[in-house]
């Protein structure tokens, strides 16, 4: 399992490194709120930081509690106290925080890997609801190093008008997920994710085998599809219907 978190940790680092840090500089906003290349990087870091610390705890023994407020408050939070920062400084941040992450992993054992990430309801990034069984630590490894890294590069790209870099992105997080892991759960939600992908852009022949595939591997997913308004442009779909039933 370890040498298996190595490889994505490498991989996220060297996606963010090729596709991320280019473009972190000192422009700003054109419009008041929006994100910068910098910004996405300075959010990652934090979430980074983060995340190597309830490591730390769950290692302990100490897992920690889930959060009180919503992912929209917290990332406002970040935003708000890491905008202001210079370049130079979110760029060492970004570095730092992907070595703090290493190490985190580094310190626990196979065991500790086993251990709950948290007490209370899974705050996964893009699975905040659903209720099934806690996040363990290598699943939070995962998701940041993974899925919340592709979703901020590929929310970049879009933002850059880069729609061939923004599927090159869902297709490396789909690929790098399968091929570093074999289990259903992680198997299924980056199958699940790339269907979204094709979903939202209302590419329903390429979506629908991935979401498929998505809920057999993880039925939990099902439920969450209900509600998902990734695949609204594609809901009415009579294959999907007939899936979510």
């Amino acid at each position: 399992m370890k040498e298996q978190l190595r490889a994505l940790i490498k991989a996220g680092r060297q996606k963010e490194e090729a596709d991320l840090l280019p473009h972190v500089d000192d422009r700003e906003a054109a419009k008041p709120g929006e994100w910068t290349p910098r910004d996405q990087l300075a959010h990652m870091a934090a979430y980074r930081e983060s995340t190597a610390s309830d490591i730390d705890r769950a290692r302990a023994g100490n897992p920690a509690t889930a959060p009180q407020d919503n992912i929209d408050v917290r990332n406002s939070r970040i935003y708000e106290a890491t905008h202001h920062l210079s370049t130079a400084s979110v760029r060492k941040s970004g570095a730092d925080s992907w070595d703090h992450l290493a190490a985190a992993l580094e310190a626990c054992s196979e065991e500790d890997l086993m251990k709950p990430r948290r007490i209370g309801p899974p705050p996964g990034y893009r699975l905040a609801d659903e209720p099934p069984d806690p996040e363990r630590v290598w699943e939070v490894i995962q998701t940041i190093a993974n899925f919340h890294l592709a979703d901020h590069v590929g929310s970049m790209q879009r933002d850059m008008g880069d729609r061939a870099a923004v599927e090159a992105t869902a297709r490396w997080s789909y690929e790098v997920a399968s091929s570093t892991f074999v289990d259903d759960r992680s198997r299924g939600t980056a199958a699940y994710n790339l269907g979204c992908f094709f979903a939202r852009h209302g590419r329903a022949d390429e979506a629908l085998p991935y979401l498929k595939a998505g809920i057999e591997l993880r039925p939990a997913l099902r439920d969450w599809a209900k509600q998902d308004s990734d695949v609204d442009p594609i809901r009415t779909e009579p294959e999907l219907v007939a899936l979510l039933r």
